[in-house]
């Protein structure tokens, strides 16, 4: 591994610690903001950070009734330090707050709560720029593979367009198994970030399921892109946008369903009166 190597695919990676489950994380993100710190955001899989999700109800005084609200647990992100740029010799552990989710996508964006420069940010492969890939191209999987500090293996992109749960997902050999969830799938040639390991092909032998690691499917970067894009995180990629102006959009945008949802509720307790 060289240098260059390191530093832009190994030091991106991390390990996440949710309750109850662990998978991997890649820093796609760190700028620095207008408090002079800086603000860092993790990419993971939804799976690793679901069981800090818990939605409950609550009541709305907008709404006057109860609606279902999700409360959000922060989870445990290492970063493992690393001699002669490849042996890990130790990790800290930073508190990071989940900013957006997605079980469909089965993506999640953390943050960081210190405000810290990260070692490393990934390169995301172009927008738009997904059809120039082709079958055969070879890859690299980095992730903290069964709780491991970041394991790096290697392989080829080997299908698109596989439709699982409605969804694409991207097939690799490029070895992973459990606790390589939500890390990284990178173009060898440019070191840019296509994919997120996200499962692996499991084969009943016996009695007993076997991960079939050489055939890991991703979640390709299109839908990394729509997943940014739905959630009102464009920043993370589009300097057009700002870390604020999108927390901004995102507060205006909650605020305007909850009024439309409260003025549905009115007219139809309305509509009721009448008819009594």
């Amino acid at each position: 591994m060289t240098i260059q190597i390191s530093r832009e695919m190994l030091l991106p990676n991390c390990r996440v610690a949710a309750l109850k489950a662990g998978g991997s994380g890649t820093v796609i993100y760190c700028k620095e903001n207008k408090d002079k710190e800086f603000s860092t955001y993790v990419l993971t899989n939804f799976h690793v950070v679901a069981n800090n999700v818990e939605v409950k109800k609550k009541w709305s005084p907008l709404l006057k009734h109860d609606v279902k609200m999700d409360f959000l647990t922060s989870v445990d992100v290492h970063f493992f330090k690393y001699q002669y740029q490849s042996r890990a010799v130790g990790v800290t552990s930073i508190d990071a707050d989940i900013m957006a989710y997605d079980p469909d996508h089965d993506l999640a964006l953390v943050k960081l709560r210190d405000g810290d420069k990260a070692p490393a940010v990934a390169k995301l492969y172009p927008k738009g720029k997904e059809n120039d890939l082709r079958l055969g191209m070879p890859v690299v999987a980095i992730g903290a593979a069964m709780g491991e500090p970041p394991v790096l293996t290697v392989g080829r992109l080997s299908q698109f367009a596989r439709e699982i749960d409605n969804k694409e997902y991207w097939l690799s050999t490029a070895p992973t198994i459990f606790g390589n969830s939500g890390g990284a799938l990178y173009l060898e040639e440019t070191e840019e970030l296509i994919g997120v390991p996200a499962r692996v092909v499991v084969a009943m032998l016996g009695f007993s399921p076997d991960a079939i690691t050489h055939l890991s499917f991703s979640i390709p970067i299109t839908r990394v892109y729509e997943f940014l894009d739905d959630q009102m995180f464009r920043f993370v990629y589009d300097s057009a946008f700002t870390e604020e102006g999108e927390a901004e959009a995102r507060d205006s945008k909650r605020t305007d369903e909850e009024l439309k949802i409260a003025a549905k509720s009115s007219a139809g307790e309305e509509e009721g009166e009448v008819d009594g």
